[in-house]
């Protein structure tokens, strides 16, 4: 089981899963929520913390906190990727916090309904029938990306130590021909951090 609190996500970026083994541990009070693929989580305390993000390709027994509104998109009418883009607007966080400085609770906190009366322009027919195939390879691409980035992680901190201990001989490598190609790779990360800027989109994969 994966358990993913509002304090553990921001901005579309999951800093960390808790792993808990249902038949060894008790579940955290807050794990109750259950998400799909396409759900976009939108934390109720202080909206201008921006814990938010969109699901997409969530591992198998996946609960978020009770903390998250949990929002699904009615696929008839909007993609979850547009509504994501909306839910994330600058101008929509400082409503929504504007809005949760007036609630009586402990902390400036939103309610479900809030969210729902929230209010935005939809694309016509043809207009959504060329932005959705854009968008859901948009946000695939970053996903698959982020996955990837997090599999290169994994690897680097198993073989760093090896490296450092001189058990991986590394005296073989022709550095000048790596610098060549580490001036590739950089200049198109660039454009890839301007890609995902430009698009506003970051997302959990």
């Amino acid at each position: 089981m994966q358990y993913l609190d509002t304090g553990n996500i921001t901005r579309g970026i999951v800093e960390s899963y808790q792993a808990i083994d249902p038949q060894s541990e008790r579940l955290p009070s807050r794990a109750r929520r259950k998400v799909t693929s396409g759900d976009i989580i939108y934390s109720s305390v202080r909206p201008i913390q921006k814990h938010y993000g969109l699901i997409l390709s969530p591992a198998k027994n996946v609960l978020v906190s009770t903390g998250f509104t949990v929002i699904r998109a009615n696929d008839r009418l909007v993609c979850p990727e547009l509504l994501y883009l909306f839910l994330t607007q600058d101008s929509v966080t400082k409503t929504l916090q504007q809005i949760a400085e007036q609630s009586v609770s402990t902390y400036p906190s939103i309610k479900a309904d809030d969210l729902g009366a929230l209010q935005f322009p939809l694309p016509s027919s043809k207009e959504a029938a060329e932005l959705q195939p854009a968008l859901k390879d948009i946000f695939g691409a970053i996903d698959s990306n982020r996955q990837e980035c997090k599999q290169l992680a994994k690897l680097r901190d198993a073989l760093l130590p090896k490296l450092m201990s001189g058990e991986i001989d590394v005296s073989w490598i022709d550095l000048k021909q790596l610098n060549g190609h580490l001036v590739r790779l950089r200049t198109l990360v660039i454009v890839s951090r301007s890609t995902v800027y430009c698009m506003r989109a970051p997302f959990v994969g």
